[in-house]
């Protein structure tokens, strides 16, 4: 006895096929998020910690501002990496903010950095802007063992630029 396949069927199968072979093989487009393998911010900084145990003397993060090194210790509850994680702002986002700003910043203090210059305008608005904290000093002042300190805190501001003949 012979069996007749339907051909509809028999191609509905074969894309089906298909499709879970390429969602398995081709990546996402940009800017599309995978819901199957997407990690919340809390979820991952919690999975990606490299301060669990470690001293505050370990130093968690490198970043760059020109030439230079400025780095992130795990610290304390007031200062580094766990004081960053206690208050609920670390993410990989975070990182990415702490990053550019260090790198594209300008220097608004020694050891201050804002993300973006406030306007010199004559009505001046508050402008969201994102600010790093660091030390290149030792950590408790000369003699002191850990050396630099690194960075203090990172957090959001809003600045304003008041000018000055309007």
């Amino acid at each position: 006895m012979r069996v007749k396949k339907n051909s509809h069927t028999s191609v509905a199968l074969l894309a089906t096929a298909l499709s879970a072979t390429l969602m398995t093989t081709v990546p996402a487009a940009a800017g599309t998020v995978d819901r199957a393998t997407h990690v919340a911010p809390a979820q991952s900084a919690a999975a990606a910690n490299p301060c669990r145990r470690d001293s505050y003397r370990k130093v968690a993060y490198t970043f760059y501002r020109g030439p230079s090194k400025v780095i992130m210790r795990c610290g304390t509850a007031s200062w580094g990496y766990k004081h960053i994680a206690a208050r609920g702002r670390w993410s990989g986002r975070f990182k990415n903010k702490i990053s550019d700003t260090l790198w594209n910043g300008y220097r608004a203090a020694p050891g201050v950095v804002y993300r973006y210059k406030p306007s010199n305008s004559c009505r001046p608005r508050p402008t969201r802007n994102f600010k790093v904290v660091y030390n290149q000093g030792p950590y408790g002042g000369p003699g002191a063992r850990v050396s630099p300190q690194g960075i203090i805190t990172a957090t959001v501001e809003y600045t304003t630029f008041a000018a000055m003949n309007c």
